[in-house]
């Protein structure tokens, strides 16, 4: 048995040892420990620093009070715990106990399989989720991401929260991505652009350019005259808030019922093994939307804001719109015949020009009628 111990007080007991420090123990085959009061007690186990066990297969331990005791672990810091097989703790106080998580930050506990968690005080404890910032939790959510301050997740799993508590005593949320696409704030969004537009596809199935008065021909819409009765907004270059485009899929990629509201099923998600057999996720009940059979994923989609035959129209806001030159900031406009505005200068309603921003263009308040 080839061994070796070195310094005061070492012991080196299984083949191919190594102690050296002081109090040191390598008792694991091919394990190595250094320093002070420090154990290797695990094949090929590494412990340095002082007082730091290493008693998992292949595991590493450093710095103060460490213990890495999962396979194939690592330790490091100040009483940092690394104990689930592949886990990394680091940091202060730092427990990485489930199975391929990381523990990093002061006082952090990742305790879900394959989490993560980071900062001060935050736990990761559902499969494969990650907290961070201060005194966040996943709350055994799935697949959750947290930040912030003094925030737990609430709501489903495989969503995104944004913490803004006080203190641990009256925690809080400020906004949410929920994986059913909602999207929940508690505040108020800002933009640069002033306007709240639609997608409508246009009459004729050729694009509409920005700053034309617009009508509606049936459920679509074409440029207006002036014998439109009913103008349904401005095409729109950049709006505030565009509803209806479908940008991210296909808009009847899952099913819905006849208000159009999305339809769930619960399915079971057979248990995910690591490579050695063992349940790293156990089987569990998944609350997923339902397909629609009409779906085809091999088709590439193209959200309406990038086909022709779609247009954004501005329904209520701030507008840029064509005019014929007629037009006065303080007056009223009106659409023409080509769909720009023009002078309304007979009685009657018009729309409210705020200002000329060229000679051909002009900003309108659009959404409310004014009447001479």
């Amino acid at each position: 048995m080839r061994t070796h111990a070195e310094g005061q007080q070492t012991t080196a007991s299984a083949p191919n040892a190594h102690a050296e420090g002081s109090q040191t123990t390598a008792s694991g085959l091919n394990s190595h420990a250094e320093g002070g009061n420090t154990i290797a007690s695990a094949y090929a186990a590494h412990a340095e620093g002082d007082t730091t066990i290493a008693s998992g297969w292949a595991s590493h331990a450093e710095g103060t009070d460490t213990i890495s005791s999962g396979n194939s672990t690592h330790a490091e810091g100040s009483r940092s715990r690394a104990t689930g097989v592949f886990a990394h703790a680091e940091g202060y106080f730092t427990l990485a106990s489930g199975s391929y998580s990381h523990a990093e930050g002061s006082t952090t506990t990742a305790s879900g399989n394959y989490a993560h968690a980071q900062g001060l005080e935050t736990v990761a404890d559902g499969y494969y989720s990650h907290a961070e910032g201060t005194i966040t939790s996943t709350n055994m959510l799935a697949g959750v991401h947290i930040m912030g301050k003094c925030g737990t997740a609430n709501m489903l799993p495989n969503s995104w929260y944004l913490a803004n508590g006080i203190n641990p005593n009256f925690p809080g949320l400020a906004a949410a991505i929920l994986t059913t696409g909602d999207v929940k704030i508690d505040g108020a969004v800002s933009s640069p652009a002033a306007d709240y537009a639609e997608m409508f596809e246009t009459s004729d199935g050729s694009p509409i350019e920005p700053g034309y008065f617009i009508a509606l021909a049936g459920k679509k819409v074409r440029i207006a005259t002036a014998a439109d009765p009913f103008i349904v907004g401005i095409s729109s270059a950049k709006p505030a808030f565009l509803s209806g485009n479908a940008e991210l899929s296909w808009p009847r990629k899952y099913l819905t019922d006849e208000w159009g509201r999305t339809l769930y099923h619960d399915v079971t998600v057979p248990a995910l093994h690591g490579q050695n057999g063992q349940v790293v996720v156990p089987e569990h009940i998944e609350r997923q939307p339902q397909l629609n059979p009409d779906w085809d994923p091999r088709q590439k989609y193209m959200p309406r804001l990038g086909r022709a035959e779609w247009v954004a129209v501005g329904m209520i806001g701030k507008l840029l719109v064509r005019d014929d030159g007629s037009c006065q900031p303080g007056a009223l406009c009106k659409p023409g015949d080509n769909g720009y505005a023009t002078a309304a200068t007979a009685p009657g309603s018009g729309y409210y020009v705020l200002e000329r921003t060229a000679q051909n263009r002009l900003l309108v308040l659009f959404g409310s009628r004014f009447y001479l």
